[in-house]
């Protein structure tokens, strides 16, 4: 019987931890690609919010992983923190399956006794949107609940210009106009993650694999009215335009009208196939966009979570939660 060491990750497991991962995620089929090694210092290392890795270990090779990477919440007044369960994987030689809580399983679980807790700065809530393999066996022995089953909003570039409307430009990168920005919408949310220029700049500016373009419309004075990050890439579809991140004011309707066009114009410039993002159903925004001609679409993916605090459960965070792609590693 093969003995693990099941610990926090720690400097000197990376090389092994990357072969596993190769081995898990770089064969033909696999639901996302490999992580190179500056990936993986992106995801984790560079991540302003820090990182979240228990692996297991034998003969000096990290044979499992389970990780996550969290985000600085605001809620209900509070700086609190969650974390986005992403990467998680044993090596194909130690696995067992569904027989009995094995590798994934005894190496998930201190994970969630380190990091997980209702009072910060341990996670409140760790969520994701697993493969079914993965769902089935959080499900069955790490305390895994269905959140909601993931919809997407989509719809065909259409016909039309493909010039930018008037008002808006591109961001190099973001910057302090960002702040009030985010205060204007955040107090209409429960929780949402903080989105500040060094959240942005880290989850999109700086991303080593993936190239956004950044949508914005300011005032007069320069003040940020709204923005939406926007990449192409195969997703549900072989070609898409992806809306990553939106933030609008509710009252600013002629801005998000604006920041729709623009999207659209530049789907028709890619030559996508669709244009889809994810939005909460309560949201004003999630209507608006079926307004402008986008449908509500299913998805493969169960939106899980795994919550610490008994006064924020399943109902309040699916009623209550501000989230797009831009909370996820999917696009």
């Amino acid at each position: 019987m093969t003995d693990y060491e099941i610990r926090e990750y720690r400097a000197g497991d990376l090389p092994s931890l990357l072969e596993t991962f190769e081995l898990c995620f770089g064969r033909p089929g696999a639901d996302r690609p490999a992580r190179t090694a500056a990936e993986w210092s992106y995801t984790y290392e560079q991540n302003p919010a820090g990182w979240r890795i228990w692996v297991a270990a034998t003969k000096g090779k990290v044979v499992a992983q389970y990780a996550a990477r969290p985000y600085r919440v605001w809620l209900d007044g509070h700086v609190r923190s969650f974390a986005e369960i992403v990467d998680s994987m044993v090596h194909p030689e130690h696995r067992m399956g569904l027989k009995a809580p094995g590798l994934f399983v005894q190496t998930a679980r201190p994970f969630f006794d380190a990091y997980g807790g209702p009072n910060h700065p341990k996670d409140m809530v760790h969520y994701g949107w697993p493969i079914e393999a993965a769902y089935r066996i959080g499900k069955l022995f790490l305390g895994y609940s269905v959140l909601r089953s993931q919809t997407a909003l989509a719809r065909e570039p259409g016909p039309g210009g493909v010039e930018l409307p008037p008002g808006v430009g591109v961001l190099e990168r973001f910057d302090a106009s960002v702040d009030p920005l985010y205060d204007r919408c955040k107090n209409g949310w429960g929780a949402s993650t903080i989105r500040d220029a060094t959240f942005l700049n880290w989850r999109f500016v700086d991303h080593p694999r993936h190239d956004y373009t950044l949508f914005a419309v300011r005032a007069d004075d320069g003040a940020l009215r709204g923005y939406a990050v926007y990449r192409t890439g195969a997703w549900i579809l072989p070609r898409m335009g992806l809306v990553a991140d939106f933030l609008v004011p509710n009252d600013e309707r002629e801005v998000a009208q604006a920041l729709k066009e623009a999207l659209l114009a530049r789907a028709r410039t890619d030559r996508v196939s669709a244009v889809g993002l994810f939005l909460p159903e309560w949201s004003n925004w999630f209507e608006r966009f079926q307004d402008w001609g986008f449908l509500v679409w299913p998805t493969p993916y169960n939106m899980i979570v795994r919550a610490f605090d008994p006064r924020h459960k399943l109902f309040w965070l699916r009623d209550n939660w501000w989230f797009t792609l831009a909370d996820s590693d999917l696009v």
